[in-house]
Protein backbone atom coordinates (compact mmCIF):
# COMPACT_ATOMS: atom_id res chain seq x y z
CA UNK A 1 0.00 0.00 0.00
CA UNK A 2 2.78 2.37 0.56
CA UNK A 3 4.41 2.42 -2.60
CA UNK A 4 1.12 3.17 -4.17
CA UNK A 5 0.67 6.05 -1.39
CA UNK A 6 4.29 7.33 -2.37
CA UNK A 7 3.20 7.13 -6.03
CA UNK A 8 0.07 9.23 -5.74
CA UNK A 9 2.12 11.93 -3.90
CA UNK A 10 5.25 11.77 -6.25
CA UNK A 11 2.82 12.21 -9.05
CA UNK A 12 0.66 15.24 -7.07
CA UNK A 13 4.05 16.80 -7.40
CA UNK A 14 4.97 16.36 -10.65
CA UNK A 15 1.50 17.56 -11.66
CA UNK A 16 1.92 21.08 -9.67
CA UNK A 17 -0.94 20.14 -7.53
CA UNK A 18 1.03 19.65 -4.13
CA UNK A 19 2.46 22.20 -1.27
CA UNK A 20 5.32 20.89 1.32
CA UNK A 21 5.99 22.30 4.69
CA UNK A 22 3.88 23.60 7.40
CA UNK A 23 4.54 27.18 6.44
CA UNK A 24 3.36 26.99 3.06
CA UNK A 25 0.42 24.80 3.38
CA UNK A 26 -1.02 27.11 6.05
CA UNK A 27 -0.61 29.82 3.31
CA UNK A 28 -2.27 27.44 0.75
CA UNK A 29 -5.23 27.27 2.95
CA UNK A 30 -5.94 30.39 4.04
CA UNK A 31 -6.03 31.79 0.11
CA UNK A 32 -8.31 28.44 -0.54
CA UNK A 33 -5.95 26.79 -2.84
CA UNK A 34 -5.97 23.14 -0.58
CA UNK A 35 -8.63 21.06 -1.54
CA UNK A 36 -7.43 18.91 1.94
CA UNK A 37 -3.84 18.56 3.99
CA UNK A 38 -2.09 15.53 4.71
CA UNK A 39 0.16 14.65 7.80
CA UNK A 40 3.01 11.93 8.01
CA UNK A 41 2.35 8.96 10.70
CA UNK A 42 4.81 10.25 12.58
CA UNK A 43 4.76 14.14 12.46
CA UNK A 44 4.53 15.15 15.81
CA UNK A 45 1.42 15.84 17.93
CA UNK A 46 1.69 19.52 18.52
CA UNK A 47 2.56 20.06 15.03
CA UNK A 48 -0.79 18.07 14.15
CA UNK A 49 -2.57 20.13 16.31
CA UNK A 50 -1.54 23.42 14.66
CA UNK A 51 -2.04 21.81 11.47
CA UNK A 52 -5.65 20.74 12.47
CA UNK A 53 -6.50 24.31 14.82
CA UNK A 54 -5.38 26.41 11.14
CA UNK A 55 -7.43 23.77 8.53
CA UNK A 56 -10.83 24.47 11.08
CA UNK A 57 -10.76 27.77 10.63
CA UNK A 58 -11.99 27.50 6.92
CA UNK A 59 -12.89 23.50 6.71
CA UNK A 60 -10.37 22.20 5.15
CA UNK A 61 -10.25 18.46 6.34
CA UNK A 62 -7.28 17.26 7.59
CA UNK A 63 -5.71 13.53 6.97
CA UNK A 64 -3.18 11.47 8.83
CA UNK A 65 -1.33 9.28 6.15
CA UNK A 66 0.02 5.93 6.90
CA UNK A 67 3.89 6.54 5.70
CA UNK A 68 6.36 8.53 7.45
CA UNK A 69 8.21 11.78 6.67
CA UNK A 70 11.06 9.69 5.23
CA UNK A 71 8.89 7.96 2.88
CA UNK A 72 7.00 11.03 2.13
CA UNK A 73 11.10 12.25 0.98
CA UNK A 74 11.75 9.39 -1.27
CA UNK A 75 8.45 9.84 -3.13
CA UNK A 76 8.76 14.02 -4.04
CA UNK A 77 12.78 14.71 -2.69
CA UNK A 78 11.84 16.68 -0.11
CA UNK A 79 11.73 15.96 3.29
CA UNK A 80 8.15 17.38 5.04
CA UNK A 81 5.69 15.83 7.17
CA UNK A 82 2.31 18.12 6.43
CA UNK A 83 1.10 18.24 2.47
CA UNK A 84 -1.21 20.78 1.19
CA UNK A 85 -3.51 19.16 -2.06
CA UNK A 86 -4.80 21.57 -4.36
CA UNK A 87 -6.69 18.97 -6.32
CA UNK A 88 -9.89 17.48 -5.61
CA UNK A 89 -9.10 14.53 -7.66
CA UNK A 90 -5.57 14.14 -5.80
CA UNK A 91 -7.04 14.58 -2.83
CA UNK A 92 -9.82 12.10 -2.76
CA UNK A 93 -7.49 9.57 -3.51
CA UNK A 94 -5.12 10.21 -0.82
CA UNK A 95 -8.27 11.02 1.67
CA UNK A 96 -8.87 7.06 0.96
CA UNK A 97 -5.95 6.05 2.33
CA UNK A 98 -5.61 8.54 5.04
CA UNK A 99 -7.23 8.60 8.44
CA UNK A 100 -9.21 11.75 9.53
CA UNK A 101 -8.49 13.80 12.13
CA UNK A 102 -11.07 16.38 12.26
Amino acid sequence: MNNKLQSTVSLCRRAGKLQLGFDQVKDAVSTGEVKAVFVAADLSDKSKKEVCFYCSKVNVPVYCLPITKDEIKMAVSKGSGVLGVTDEGFAGILMQQGEALQ
